[in-house]
């Protein structure tokens, strides 16, 4: 079951459109149930979004401002949402702050075959 752990800076007033971009996962061979943890710096700035193909499983959410990587279970935003094969499995981070401070997401994304 595959584990991803990350780490990514949003400058200020802005987005990263896919933090997943570039992964051999963003588009999954195979169906997967997806399980995501998430951190935030301590700005508490950062707003995120999940998408998997045309469908949202989660909106535009605050997430934690902790300042560190995610904590499992305790910092898990979304389980068992849906990841079909070669659907694009999308992580969206906004940066809200609008004084152009670099703020920093911390993820982890595991996928447990369906």
């Amino acid at each position: 079951m595959p584990t991803l752990n990350g780490q990514a800076i949003i400058v200020g007033a802005t987005i990263n459109p896919n933090v997943f971009a570039g992964s051999i996962w963003e588009l999954p061979e195979r169906n997967y149930y997806g399980r995501l943890a998430l951190q935030g710096d301590a700005g508490f700035f950062l707003r995120a979004t999940v998408q998997c193909g045309q469908a949202t499983h989660l909106e535009e959410s605050s997430i934690g401002g902790a300042n560190r990587p995610p904590v499992l279970p305790d910092d898990i935003i979304i389980a068992r949402f849906p990841v079909p094969r070669m659907r694009r499995l999308i992580l969206k981070v906004r940066n809200s702050d609008i004084a152009a401070n670099p703020h920093t997401i911390f993820w982890n994304l595991e996928l447990t075959p369906a």
